[in-house]
């Protein structure tokens, strides 16, 4: 990776606290892509690479009986282990922060930017695999990376990117079935990736805040909109406008409430 030249991201020192420019150039130097084919070559069964490898074509690229419907885990995989399209790094990080994470994933987010395709059918075939080996061990680990993916999803969506987190903590629910956890791996890892159609149901999770998930969808729109089916696109434009409602209805609720605080303390003064 050395070899690479990695654009300086503009969202890394808000997201990390650090300056933008030198931290990403940093954050993923000296940290190679192998491509599945060259950790076959290269890396011994053992080697976490060569484990998450043989994860991503046992588990994510096969069907499983749990999942709720025809397929593999992941629909992406398999076309993308044919055309020997993801790519892995190992992070060894026996101290890693959640602000040197966060570096490391910014700086891997610009480079999939610019790593070929850019663009066309084989861009959305293209995944980095950024594995975080020491933190399997690490007490807190899986929760590091959960912490991460959320703290960098906006920025990633923004410019039509996923930022998938997977370890063996999971609990993210699958989408057919509530009570499978498709995401968990048998080593901490983010996964980048272009954002397709079928993402929406995850940009739009009950469970955001309803200012994360209209900024999510205004994205999705932003990105995919032109390229969506018409069900699609109602379904991405009624869950923007719940969600737009719901930021609504708080500051609504918050411009109410703050003259009645305001009258509170002062009658609490006059009783005083």
């Amino acid at each position: 990776m050395a070899n690479h030249e990695i654009p300086g991201c503009p969202h890394l020192a808000a997201a990390t606290g650090q300056p933008a420019s030198s931290r990403a150039l940093d954050a993923a130097d000296g940290q190679r892509l192998m491509r599945s084919s060259e950790v076959d070559r290269e890396c011994e069964a053992e080697h976490p690479l060569a484990q998450i490898l043989a994860w991503v074509r046992d588990y994510l690229a096969l069907p499983h009986p749990e999942l709720g419907r025809r397929g593999a885990v992941c629909p992406f995989v398999p076309d993308a282990l044919k055309v020997d399209s993801i790519q892995l790094a190992e992070v060894a990080d026996g101290e890693a922060t959640l602000e040197s994470i966060a570096g490391v994933i910014a700086a891997y987010r610009d480079l999939f930017l610019v790593t070929e395709p850019t663009d066309g059918p084989g861009a959305f075939q293209k995944a980095f695999l950024i594995v975080f080996s020491s933190l399997a061990a690490t007490q807190g680990g899986s929760a590091l990376v959960d912490k991460v993916q959320y703290r960098l999803k906006r920025y990633f969506v923004e410019r039509g990117l996923m930022l998938g987190e997977f370890h063996s903590e999971n609990q993210s629910p699958g989408l057919r079935n509530p009570d499978f956890r498709p995401l968990r791996s048998p080593i901490p890892m983010l996964a980048i990736r272009h954002m397709v159609d079928s993402d929406l149901p995850f940009l739009a999770r009950a469970d955001y805040p309803a200012g994360d998930r209209a900024a999510f969808l205004r994205a999705f729109l932003y990105r995919l909109g032109s390229g969506l089916s018409l069900s699609r696109f109602e379904q991405a434009m009624n869950d923007l406008v719940r969600a737009e409602i719901e930021v609504w209805k708080a500051s609504a609720s918050d411009t109410e409430r703050a003259p009645r605080q305001e009258y509170a303390l002062s009658a609490l003064g006059a009783a005083t």
